[in-house]
């Protein structure tokens, strides 16, 4: 297998320019072969989602992202050769990649990897400003420093991605909330762990006050039947997302993504026994993609299916 870097890119293609408020962060675009799964029709903002399923050994081109890069690896185990620059003088490293290996790639940082087998992996793409917003608080720093990080393994990341992979599979019933707060989840975490700034401990115990929590539930009804962001939520309490998230469960009990699902199911039950529209109808005019996600958390929450509850 090959000790060097070859495929290169050239630097006018490495840097590229990129509209941070429109493209979402990914690989695709630079990776040959293809993912077998991606977010990339989903409509996230901060975070991207791709799962490879590579049938053979190959290598990457060199590349340069404007986004931290997470590869996580699954299944099998692989020899895997990687480079990147400003880690162990630029010199190519050599090691073994078992079942939840994963590597940290920070942004523009020249990096290529080779791998001698078949693999199965993910890759997780965060975009600086969601590291940005949280680092104010977390770290007191505005700017962010995320060295890059030899292969390790970390579970909570290995999770996050898995619950992403799973609610891409099943048509994104969660919708753009829950990508948010995950994505906002694993900034924290990659704050906390892995960034080169000394961690400053925040404490905010409290819940939002009785009038940004009326505001906020206020917000929600209103536009339930609409696709709604965290960041969105966030501002109206006057919060980052990473705390609105913490004072919102504080004062409700639910993270925000399960406190709309609840309402939506509730707005199901008045309409479904209205009976002036059909099923299907109901889960778009709740704020469903589907029927079948409302048919799935409907019962969840219920116990029983819509169908039922409308008959009954």
């Amino acid at each position: 297998m090959s000790q060097s870097p070859s495929n290169s890119q050239s630097d006018s293609e490495q840097n590229q320019p990129h509209d941070d408020s429109v493209s979402p962060p990914g690989y695709s675009e630079q990776i040959p072969i293809p993912p077998t799964l991606t977010s990339n029709e989903a409509g996230w903002s901060s975070v991207s989602f791709e799962y490879y399923n590579h049938l053979v050994a190959g290598e990457t081109p060199k590349l340069c992202f404007d986004h931290y890069a997470i590869g996580v690896t699954l299944g099998q185990g692989f020899q895997l050769d990687w480079q990147i620059e400003e880690f162990a003088r630029g010199r190519v490293q050599r090691q073994m990649l078992f079942h939840g290996g994963m590597s940290l790639i920070p942004v523009n940082h020249v990096n290529w990897g080779a791998w001698n087998q078949p693999f199965q992996g993910f890759s997780l793409s965060l975009k600086p400003a969601i590291l940005t917003r949280n680092a104010a608080e977390l770290l007191a720093v505005d700017q962010v420093e995320v060295p890059p990080q030899k292969p390790f393994y970390d579970p909570l990341i290995i999770q996050i991605g898995l619950a992403l992979k799973a609610d891409l599979e099943s048509q994104r019933p969660g919708g753009r909330l829950y990508a948010e707060t995950m994505a906002t989840a694993l900034a924290v975490h990659i704050l906390q762990n892995y960034s080169a700034h000394t961690h400053k401990s925040v404490h905010y115990l409290g819940g939002l006050s009785p009038t940004h929590l009326k505001l906020v539930k206020d917000y929600i009804n209103d536009h339930l039947d609409q696709e709604l962001s965290l960041e969105e939520l966030a501002a109206i309490a006057q919060l980052s997302t990473y705390h609105f998230c913490r004072s919102f469960k504080r004062s409700t009990s639910f993270t925000p993504h399960q406190y709309v699902i609840r309402q939506r199911v509730e707005r199901a039950k008045l309409l479904l026994k209205d009976r002036k529209m059909g099923i299907a109808e109901v889960a778009i005019a709740c704020g469903f993609t589907h029927q079948s996600h409302l048919h799935r958390h409907f019962k969840c929450l219920t116990g029983v299916t819509p169908k039922f509850f409308s008959n009954s």
